[in-house]
């Protein structure tokens, strides 16, 4: 056991083993406690306690599980020291009837599953304990049921009659979360997390205008956040915007919306104003750069890794502006685009 500092947490933690790899960011954790706040509410595979001091933090009462007890003795002293003395631990299986007795008066039972380090797919067959025994497992002591999943899996691959919440934080996919019972809200949601805001967009709300895919890029480009796109929620933003809006796809990964208009939004990852679109000759860009004022510019599109620093210094060759800008390659053509600075003053955290 150590205590460590982490960029996850904003107060050095206790940890063992990898607890501080697996742990929920707090940002995450202090999110998902706002949703899951109740009276009692039993994390039952708690680790070294990163979310469950936020749960604390929002509930009543908790109980914090783990079978490994040097991971919850971990649990405990983090517990002292984010200031909480509600928490009661429990060492044990968390699917052994003697622990489901002590946490019978529960509202919520909410479980981050063991998982491998590495599948070729994740799926939630490789969860440990499974989702079916733990929902068998505690089913006499309630139906509200939180689980964290892989996020690389696509809705389609959960096989359960929950709501699938994609997450992600300062743009960068971070969490699935899957609500069964009450808690379910819709069948899937993205949550964007921005320093101290949430955003949620979710299925069923608004009928999905469709993204029809462009074939051509407009004005403005826009990078959707990947907790919109992994939720396949690409639709519903466009009829939240209510703008027309055309789907362009770079490669099997990677895809962005284009329109004439300047629109701004929280599940938008980046934004950029087209400047230029010229074909893929070095010299060709940096006369185009040139022209543009421009300083620096980032490659957005696939070189090879040994020719990777010739390219760009070829492109860059002689720049003296301030303005960085984004290289895309789509349809054979590069476009050169300037990032637009993001302003969500007129968005609200919704819940």
């Amino acid at each position: 056991m150590e205590r460590i500092r982490s960029p996850k947490f904003s107060k050095p933690v206790f940890t063992c083993g990898e607890g501080v790899r697996f742990a929920t960011p707090e940002i995450v954790a202090g999110y998902r406690a706002g949703r899951l706040k109740t009276g009692v509410l039993a994390d039952i595979s708690c680790g070294i306690g990163g979310q469950t001091v936020c749960f604390a933090e929002e509930c009543d009462r908790i109980y914090g599980v783990d079978i490994d007890g040097e991971r919850l003795e971990c649990a405990r002293r983090n517990a002292g020291v984010y200031g909480v003395d509600n928490i009661t631990f429990i060492e044990g299986d968390a699917l052994s009837p003697h622990v489901v007795e002590q946490v019978a008066d529960a509202d919520i039972i909410f479980s981050d599953p063991a998982r491998p380090a590495t599948e070729d797919m994740r799926q939630t067959d490789s969860l440990r304990p499974g989702i079916p025994m733990v929902l068998e497992a505690y089913g006499d002591v309630t139906d509200s049921f939180a689980f964290e999943a892989p996020p690389q899996m696509p809705p389609e691959r959960v096989d359960f009659n929950c709501e699938r919440e994609y997450l992600s934080v300062d743009g960068q996919l971070n969490r699935l979360t899957l609500y069964f019972g009450p808690l379910k809200r819709c069948e899937r949601s993205g949550v964007v997390l921005k320093e101290d805001m949430y955003y949620r967009l979710m299925s069923g709300v608004s009928t999905p205008a469709g993204v029809p895919e462009a074939d051509k890029i407009l004005d403005y480009v826009f990078e959707p956040d990947p907790a919109v796109v992994k939720a396949g929620l690409l639709g519903e933003l466009a009829a939240e915007l209510n703008i027309n809006m055309g789907l362009v796809k770079i490669d099997a990964r990677r895809s962005l919306l284009t329109s004439f208009s300047n629109i701004d939004s929280p599940f938008f990852k980046n934004r950029y104003r087209v400047l230029d679109k010229i074909t893929f000759d070095c010299n060709k860009i940096n006369r185009s750069l040139k022209e543009h004022s421009i300083g620096k510019a980032l490659i957005r599109f696939n070189v090879p890794p040994d020719r990777y620093w010739e390219v760009r210094n070829k492109i860059e060759s002689g720049l003296v502006g301030e303005t960085t800008v984004h290289l895309y390659q789509i349809s054979g053509m590069i476009y050169i685009m300037e990032m637009l600075k993001s302003e969500h003053s007129n968005h609200s955290a919704t819940g």
